[in-house]
This record gives C-alpha cells, structure tokens and sequence, in this order.
C-alpha cells in the first residue's frame, strides 16, 4: 500500500516543480538575442516612414505594451490563485490517498461516495495544473512581445525626436528670418511694435562695466521671439515697453544688480525692481510670481520669475528710471 502511494505523490510534485522550472529556468539569452536582431530592421524601417506614420506606430506601440502589461497582471493574480489551489488540493488529496481503505468500516456507499471524492480531487488538481501550465505560456509569449515592442520603439522615438529637433530649429530660423525681414520696414519713424529675437544670455557671457556704457546694448528680459511695443510709463508716453512672448516665459535680469523691491506696483500689478548702481534701476511688472527676494543679488540673465499670460501670450512691463524718473527704455536695447 505504501508503494501504492508514493507514486501519485511523486507524479503530482514532478508536475508542479516541472510547470515552475519552465518559467523560472527561462535563460535570458533568447530575449537579448531577439532584441539585438530586431533592432536593425527595426531602424531602416524607422527610417523609411513619415513622420505622421511614425506617430501611428508609437501610439499603437504604447497602447499595445499598456494592454499586455495589464494582461500580465491579471495572469500573476490568476496564477497565484491557481497555484494555491493545487497546493490545497494536493494536501487534501495526499490525505485522501493515505486513508486507504479505512472508509470499508463505514459500508460500501461510504467507500464509494470516499472513492468519488478522490477522483474529483484529482481531477481538480489536473485541471488547474494545466491552468497553470497555460498562463505560464502566456506570461511567456507576453514577455518576448514586450522585448520585441521595445525594439521597435527605439528607433521610432529616436526618429521622431530628430524631427521634433529638425522643426523646432527651422521654426526658430523662420521666427529670425521674419524679424530681421520686418527691421528693414521701419525706416526713421518707429513702427507701433517691433520683434526681436532674444538669447539666452548667461552670467559667464553677460556684458560688464557700469550700467551707463551698457546704453544700446542691453539685452532683452525675455528669450526668445519678443514683440515689444512702446508705452505709457510711469513718466509718461514712451518712457517704458511693453514685451509679448509666448507662453511660460521668464523675465530675467538685464544687468548685474540687487533685488530692492517685490511687491505691488501703483497699478497693483506684481513688480520686481533691481538696483543696478549709479542711481539706475529697472522695473518689471506683470509678473506672476518672484523667483528672487529683497537683498538678493543677482547676474545678468538670472531667473527673476514667471510673467503674466495675457491672452494666450505673455506680457512684461519693463521701465528703467534714473535717481528714481523714468527714461525711455527703448533705445537702451537699441531699438
């Protein structure tokens, strides 16, 4: 009776560890090799789409890896589950087994009715031994899909970004190439607004001496394709600018200074003025929030703090004072 035993409990242990040796003993060698042979293919095809095709390709890519990583975590769930059972099911049925014949005792129907539960729980066990047996297939054939995705992409994002990179630099050129067209236009009477394109401009690089010989060359407060306009300052007409840029811009420093003020301006607007020596300081209003506090020093070009959206654009208000007037701003950029 003994050796009667031992076999059954031998076969289902081998079924068990064999169905895990499947998963856990998988080499990685198949995947890396699959990636490594996937990825020239994958770059001349890359290479050979429009850039409208490359976008269709990566969303699918992403929408398909999303679907496959949500199915595999409904089969570790499902597995898990499963396994447990088996292991349940694989206890109950080792007792049934070493039972035996003691249900006799109780009649023949008690020894049919223990001889029916067996072979329920045996066959229990098989089904939910294959159930396993099938996720762990799956699991796998998900995982080289999810190799295979990563290969693909790889191209089509570093294609897509080539792209994104190339349209940026000709969109920047054009915005250049439209401000210098529209210089030439404005002959010896100002034009209402002018656009210009400013650079970064970092403290390494700025200009240096006093702020009086930086009179024509200050560079503007905010990078990038500006339209600045003359207004009304606080002096008067023409006495400060007025800068739209796009949105999210930064005003930042034109000159070497201290912070001397953070607060609200005689229109309630949110200002920051910064004490430049010898008597010059400069104004900047709309601001949306300070970056920088009273007493702070600051380089030309820092990060003084983002400027109000107006209308889909953001808007600077900049005046420059000397012994506390306002002077036409204008000119000390040059324009």
């Amino acid at each position: 009776m003994r050796r009667r035993l031992i076999a059954p409990i031998a076969l289902f242990c081998l079924l068990g560890s064999g169905a895990a040796l499947a998963v856990n003993g998988t080499p990685t060698g198949p995947l890396d090799a699959l990636s490594q042979r996937n990825k020239p293919a994958a770059k001349a095809k890359a290479r050979a789409m429009s850039p409208t095709d490359v976008e269709i390709a990566l969303k699918a890519l992403v929408s398909e890896k999303a679907e496959l990583e949500s199915e595999t975590s409904e089969i570790a769930a499902t597995l898990t589950a499963a396994e447990a059972r088996v292991n349940a099911r694989g206890r109950t049925y080792y007792k049934q087994l070493r039972a035996g014949m003691l249900p006799v005792g109780g009649g023949f129907d008690e020894l049919v009715d223990h001889a029916a539960r067996v072979e329920r729980n045996h066959l229990s066990i098989r089904r939910d031994l294959e159930l396993c047996k099938q996720l762990r297939k799956r699991r796998d054939e998900i995982e080289l899909r999810l190799v295979a995705i990563d290969a693909d992409r790889a191209p089509l994002e570093a294609q897509k970004k080539a792209w994104d990179s190339a349209k940026s630099y000709l969109r920047q050129a054009d915005e250049r190439r439209a401000a210098f067209d529209r210089a030439f236009g404005s002959s010896m009477s100002p034009p209402e607004a002018v656009t210009v394109y400013g650079r970064e401009v970092s403290p390494g690089e700025a200009p240096t001496g006093v702020f009086a010989s930086l009179h024509g060359t200050l560079p503007m407060p905010l990078a990038g394709r500006t339209e600045v306009r003359v207004v009304e300052g606080s002096s008067g007409p023409g006495t400060a600018v007025e800068l739209h840029s796009a949105r999210g811009a930064t005003a930042r420093a034109v000159a070497n200074g201290r912070v001397v003020f953070v607060d609200r301006d005689e229109w309630d607007r949110l200002a920051i003025i910064l004490d430049h020596g010898e008597r010059y300081f400069t104004v900047y209003s709309n601001m949306k929030a300070s970056e920088v506090k009273v007493g702070e020093s600051v380089q030309t070009g820092s990060a003084l703090g983002p400027v109000v959206e107006v209308g889909g654009e953001s808007v600077l208000t900049f005046e420059l004072r000397k012994e506390g007037r306002a002077v036409a701003a204008s000119p000390w950029f040059g324009l």
